[in-house]
């Protein structure tokens, strides 16, 4: 053999090596970094107001697809600061995790069957060796919120560039020319400009399709990650394992795609993918490919959107559970009401606890800065932590199922010409218009504040009369 053989040889032989050697390294630091962030408050996402009008705005268009059953409602959901409470519970791993624990707190219907399934999960990511294999799974999806995905899970199918049917041959004829290019060297100057002309569609698609392909590659990630947490064979995932392989079997065609169009690498290796990518059209093939399965089985990659999103956010329950002292899971009876001990305000570090038995309408009364209103956001907000995601800061609480509702922080609506007093009785109105039927339990905070004194009085006097002949219960100050 000659020296540059020798040379070939090795390289042939020590990248493949050192490539694995890299992978084996960032591995271990991965889970030694999801080790010891567990439970912590280093754990948490921390979202800025964009990420979250964001996740707000995947929420909405969820909605229009797959309606909450008993929603909390913007109102209540800002007059409780549940913006403050998502992120001082939100640790997840993926912005996926994040979408879906949002989700989580805006839906106060959930099945207690449901709720008894997701504490089993959150119990079971205790266990080390289960929970950094799903995290590592997650992290592929990454934390990266804009991704717009819902345009197509919610909202319309893909689009893939038209004249689809010319990138195969795009694909095979700068390598064809290539090979021919062994009989005569001017096939080698025709597979030169073959080259470039895919180099110009390749860029070309790239900035005209930017959007499409950013939420494609986000989809494939989960889509990548769904397969990936099907392989996990552990009993606490039994569940959570068949669901995914029921949605997934339809898609099966889809892994060969995925990783040919997801593959990232950096280094002295990126440079050389690039050109294979452009070469052999790989973007485009697979895109277009990835792009018709989907759309085939929209509803199957939605359900495993929405599985991957929600066993990251059990993860995030599970570090709730472990970072935050004084927890306790919820019992639901039939009989109206709540009974509750030990309750505090899930936001406050030294919150004084409160005990209380609620079975009848309540007036709470006196001086400013007494603590009336945080009471009552606390009761409420552990109200829906209870129904959502099965945990409340109390040492004990016990209640029937209902609706949250709030009317607390009101504000005019001077764009809309809507005075202080006519935003508070749309507030109200929502309230009592909820109440036919399903249990609901309202907090009104300062009611009628508005308007002046007799007709204030006279005016709350009729609303709570009208609560009282309702299945409600209402707590007032």
């Amino acid at each position: 053999m000659t020296d540059t053989m020798w040379v070939v040889l090795a390289a042939v032989v020590l990248l493949p090596v050192g490539y694995y050697a890299v992978d084996v390294v960032q591995r271990r630091r991965l889970l030694a970094r999801l080790r010891a962030a567990w439970g912590k408050e280093d754990a948490l996402r921390k979202l800025d107001e964009d990420e979250l009008t964001d996740i707000a705005h995947h929420y909405r268009q969820r909605q229009a697809v797959q309606p909450s059953l008993v929603p909390v409602d913007d109102t209540t959901w800002n007059d409780l600061d549940m913006d403050e409470v998502l992120r001082h519970i939100d640790a997840s791993t993926s912005i996926v995790g994040s979408q879906a624990l949002y989700a989580l707190l805006r839906e106060q219907g959930t099945p207690e069957e449901v709720l008894r399934q997701r504490a089993e999960l959150a119990y079971a990511f205790e266990q080390e060796e289960l929970r950094l294999k799903v995290q590592e799974a997650l992290t592929a999806i990454g934390q990266q919120a804009f991704h717009g995905a819902w345009r197509y899970l919610f909202s319309g199918q893909f689009e893939h560039p038209r004249g689809a049917w010319i990138y195969p041959i795009l694909a095979l004829l700068p390598l064809t020319l290539a090979l021919l290019g062994l009989i005569s060297p001017v096939f080698l100057l025709l597979a030169a400009g073959a080259f470039l002309v895919n180099l110009v569609v390749y860029y070309r698609t790239q900035t005209t399709w930017k959007a499409e392909i950013t939420s494609l590659r986000h989809l494939g990630a989960v889509l990548r990650c769904a397969q990936r947490l099907e392989r996990i064979n552990h009993p606490a995932l039994a569940d959570l394992r068949a669901r995914i392989q029921a949605h997934n079997a339809p898609i099966r065609p889809i892994r060969f795609w995925l990783p040919l169009f997801g593959m990232q690498t950096v280094g002295d290796m990126a440079l050389v993918l690039e050109y294979l990518r452009i070469f052999f059209m790989i973007d485009m093939l697979s895109m277009v490919s990835i792009v018709r399965i989907i759309n085939r089985s929209m509803q199957d990659v939605r359900a495993l959107y929405d599985l991957v999103g929600e066993a990251d956010a059990m993860l995030s329950v599970a570090q709730y559970r472990q970072r935050v002292p004084g927890l306790c899971r919820p019992v639901f009876e039939k009989e109206r009401g709540m009974r509750f001990t030990g309750l505090a305000h899930p936001l406050l570090k030294n919150a004084v606890p409160n005990d209380l038995v609620w079975t009848r309408n309540v007036l709470l009364s006196g001086a400013n800065a007494s603590g009336k209103s945080t009471f009552i956001k606390a009761v409420a907000v552990n109200a829906i932590l209870a129904q959502t995601i099965g945990l409340c800061r109390a040492t004990a609480l016990t209640m029937c199922r209902g609706r949250v509702m709030t009317a607390m922080a009101v504000r005019d609506n001077l764009l809309g010409g809507e005075s202080y007093f006519v935003v508070e009785i749309q507030s109200l109105r929502r309230i009592l218009e909820a109440m036919d039927g399903r249990m609901v339990y309202g907090f009104i905070d300062e009611i009628l504040r508005g308007t002046n004194t007799i007709e204030r009085i006279a005016a709350s006097s009729a609303v709570l009369d009208a609560i009282a002949r309702r299945n409600a219960l209402c707590m007032a100050a």
